[in-house]
């Protein structure tokens, strides 16, 4: 196999992984949210007060966290590879694609990666800022999710 098809193969793996990340993190969005129009602290502390609630926020959290590092430390790097385009820092990176037109916002991408921190230990501290970050985290859910979808169809071209 050459270079060129190993990094495909390479990519078309992480596209893979990437793509049932982001099924099971939109099927975990559902359950943990469902219908829910209003998240705040009261949402939060009902949804805490059961062992599901638990186990769903933590998948949503596990899930979220996972796919924005499988994208932004894996797919995004192989995917300039392949396109022939510089890798650099996470941040070249995300603004490369985002002059490429594969992601709408890079500065959403960075937003993602401070939520990281915020989900995984806030709900402990803070109800009211959970709360606040698992509303941002369902909205950039579809960033992830366009951005995915791009380079997917690039690479399927």
């Amino acid at each position: 196999m050459n270079d060129r098809n190993e990094l495909l193969w390479h990519v078309t793996q992480v596209l893979s992984l990437v793509e049932r990340e982001d099924t099971h993190l939109m099927a975990v969005k559902e359950r943990l949210f469902g219908a829910a129009e209003s998240i705040d602290a009261a949402w939060l502390e009902n949804t805490l007060a059961t062992p599901e609630g638990i186990d769903r926020l933590e998948s949503f959290v596990g899930k979220f966290t996972r796919m924005q590092d499988t994208v932004m430390d894996k797919l995004i790097p192989l995917f300039l590879k392949v396109v022939g385009e510089p890798v650099g820092t996470a941040i070249d990176n995300l603004n490369r694609m985002e002059k490429l037109g594969f992601v709408q916002c890079s500065d959403e991408w960075v937003e993602m990666r401070h939520l990281r921190n915020r989900l995984v230990h806030e709900y402990m501290e803070d109800p009211e800022v959970m709360a606040m970050a698992l509303v941002r985290a369902r909205h950039l859910m579809a960033a992830m999710h366009q951005t995915y979808l791009s380079v997917k169809n690039r690479i399927d071209q």
